[in-house]
């Protein structure tokens, strides 16, 4: 009788295990711009998949991030690049940036919002203490997962 007990624990214990693990970072993984745009005083300052062509490859790992990619705008290409590490919590994103193309952001810890749906990220940045965006301006990136 004993061992029948036993044996239905270890069964029911197996059966619990089976179902499905938290991810603990959803992040994790290679990810493909797909459109970017930035809003400058309630104006289109800037966007891929409108004027500029290119992609962008972002990687996270847990703790830091890399981001490469290359773009051409009109007949002009420029290379891309930041890395640096991060801090998930929810939807609270922040980077440090350690390297980025455009000096003035080396040092900086940019706070935004980060979401995840099945194979779809989207970062929208900045936002302030409170995690609320300014809508007159921001900053919004979609990527989808690199399988």
């Amino acid at each position: 009788m004993k061992i029948n007990h036993i044996f239905y624990l270890m069964i029911l214990l197996i059966i619990s295990s089976c179902g499905s693990k938290e991810v603990k970072h959803p992040e994790v993984g290679a990810w493909q711009l797909q459109y970017f745009k930035r809003i400058a005083s309630d104006t289109v300052a800037f966007e891929i998949v409108g004027y500029v062509t290119g992609t962008d490859v972002k990687v996270w790992s847990g703790k830091n991030f890399i981001s490469v990619g290359r773009f051409k705008e009109d007949s002009v290409y420029k290379d891309n690049y930041a890395a640096g590490t991060y801090k998930l919590n929810g939807d609270q994103y922040e980077e440090t940036i350690l390297y980025h193309v455009n000096k003035q952001y080396v040092g900086k810890t940019i706070k935004m919002l980060l979401g995840i749906r099945g194979d779809t990220l989207i970062q929208t940045w900045p936002v302030d203490k409170n995690g609320q965006i300014d809508k007159s301006n921001y900053t919004i990136e979609k990527y989808t997962r690199i399988k």
